[in-house]
Order: C-alpha cells, then structure tokens, then sequence
C-alpha cells in the first residue's frame, strides 16, 4: 500500500553533518521498504513517513540527447553540497534555524543517470513536471530508498490517476474540478486496497498574477482551500508558488511574502496546511526569506536543462 504511516529518521547528505546537510537527502537512511517498495513521501516535521506500493510500467525511458559525460556525473555531488550551504547560509541569514527548508531536485528532462547520481548522494526528494517522465524514473529507481517525488508540474485530468500512483503529493493543484477527480481516484484506491489514507496536495497560488502561470489568484485559495479540506480523500499540507519571474527583487519578495500570508491564514482553519514550496535556483534565498520549508532547485545542480 502507498501510503502507510510509518515512523521515519530524519537523514542527512553524504558528506556533510546534520547540522548543515538537506532535511530530505539521507546518507543515514532508514532501512529500505521491503523490495519492490517505492518511497514515502517527506514527512513535514513531527509527520510520520507514508509508504507506497511497488509498480511496473512501460513508460519510455527519459533519455538526454547524447550520454551524459562521466564529469558532469562527477560534479553533481559537490553542486548539492553548494546548494544545500547556500540554504543555511540563507537560513543564518533569515534568522531561521538551519535544517528548516528542505531540498527538492527540479529533474524535468534530466536523464536518469544524473538522477541516479543525485539520489545516491542522499538527496532523495525529486520534483518531477511531467507525468511521463514521472511514471518512467519511478519504475526505474524502486531500488533506491527510501525517496520522495512531488508533482510541481500542471496536472491535466487525464493523467490524475498516474500521478496518484506514482508521487507522493501533488503540489500543483489548481482547480475545484482537478480536486474533486483526485479525492475520486484516492477513494477507489483506498476501496481497491491500493492506498491507505488520504493523499497530500498542495494549492499552486499564482502570486504574481502572471497570464503565463498556473495557478489560483491569491483571493481565491481560501475558496479553494475550503473545498479541498472538505474532500475525504485529500489533505492539505501547503502552497506552492513560482513567484514573479523579474529582476526587481522586491517584486519576488513581494509574491513569496502574500504566499506566506495566505498559508498563516489558513492554518487557523486547516492545520495541515504548513508547507510553502516557493524558491528556485536564482532566487532561493529570497524565498528563504520569506518563509519557505521547499526550495525546488534544479539548473544548480543538474547544469542546463536538457532540451526533450
């Protein structure tokens, strides 16, 4: 079953200690599930770890235009390690204890290999856009765990099921239409044996009012959050944002902080709504700033994106 509590150990990131290391990456991991067992999804503090069920599949392989260069492998463990000092530098900075924002790994298009090569450094907890892309590396990658994949990419109706099946939350949630699907699929997966409880979602919130973003405008998450709280199969556990793609650094500032507003706002009425993904690669401390528990990163660590 997918998502069965269990108690989880925190772990830490090869190489570095467990004051500085990525809350979700684990060098010390817990024992593995028992094979064929994929990951649980990253408990948010004081939240025992879901397990999930083993699958199969014949989705293709992602694959990168040419083999990826044994040097490209070889850099990926010191770009974690860069990545994950930025965050608690930032964490120093922002007066918030160090640990608090946890690392997940933007793959979208990344060849398994470098995937492969994040995870097996301890960084465990991936972001995968396409349900494609997600149902592939999965069944590729039942042998390393324990990990952890959220869905940060938009989620047509057509392809709930698979993300249901394969992640571990879907922080993209964007409509009452998607919320209501999802809380259907889950209740005949929990009837049909194939999960244990409800399954995690976060509201995208499309902070900076951009045309070209996913998203709820910020006046109506709370209408939304509503719905969701309500649905039996789904539980609330956060935002996500992109933010305002600009220069102007107040402007993101701005989007991340009206974020932070929204989820403090709902936790008087949802308590599981704790989490704030927001941060990527060029603006992370910004969003460290303001609050974040996520930073999705993913140029830092994997260099260019490739091209499908």
């Amino acid at each position: 079953m997918r998502k069965e509590n269990k108690e989880s150990t925190e772990p830490t990131i090869a190489g570095l200690p467990a004051a500085t290391a990525d809350t979700a990456g684990a060098a010390s991991a817990p024992a593995p599930p028992a094979p064929g067992r994929p990951a649980p999804a990253p408990p948010a503090p004081g939240r025992p770890a879901p397990a999930r069920s083993g699958h199969t599949s014949t989705a293709p392989t992602p694959t990168a235009a040419t083999p990826t260069a044994p040097t490209e492998l070889a850099q990926i463990p010191s770009r974690i390690d860069q990545v994950v000092h930025r965050l608690r530098e930032a964490e120093v900075q922002a007066g918030r204890s160090m640990g608090e924002t946890r690392l997940q790994l933007a793959v979208k298009y990344q060849p398994i290999e470098k995937i492969r090569a994040a995870l097996e450094h301890g960084c465990r907890f991936l972001g995968q856009n396409l349900i494609q892309q997600l149902e592939a590396v999965e069944t590729q990658i039942t042998d390393v765990q324990p990990h952890w994949t959220h869905v940060i990419g938009h989620v047509q109706s057509n392809k709930a099921g698979k993300a249901l099946e394969f992640a571990n939350c879907i922080e993209s949630l964007d409509s009452e239409r998607l919320a209501r699907r999802l809380d259907r699929l889950q209740g005949t997966r929990i009837s049909n044996g194939e999960a244990t409880e409800p399954f995690e979602v976060y509201i995208q919130v499309n902070s900076a009012g951009s045309e070209s973003q996913y998203g709820v405008a910020p006046e109506k998450v709370a209408e939304l959050a509503g719905i969701v709280s309500e649905l039996p199969n789904l539980r609330l556990g956060g935002l996500m944002t992109i933010g305002a793609h600009t220069d102007d650094v107040g402007e993101v500032a701005a989007s991340f902080a009206r974020t932070r507003e929204l989820r403090d706002e709902l936790q008087s009425e949802i308590p599981t709504c704790t989490e704030l993904s927001m941060g990527m690669t060029h603006d992370m401390e910004i969003a460290v700033k303001e609050g974040s528990t996520i930073v999705r990163v993913g140029t830092a660590v994997f260099g260019p994106r490739p091209r499908p």
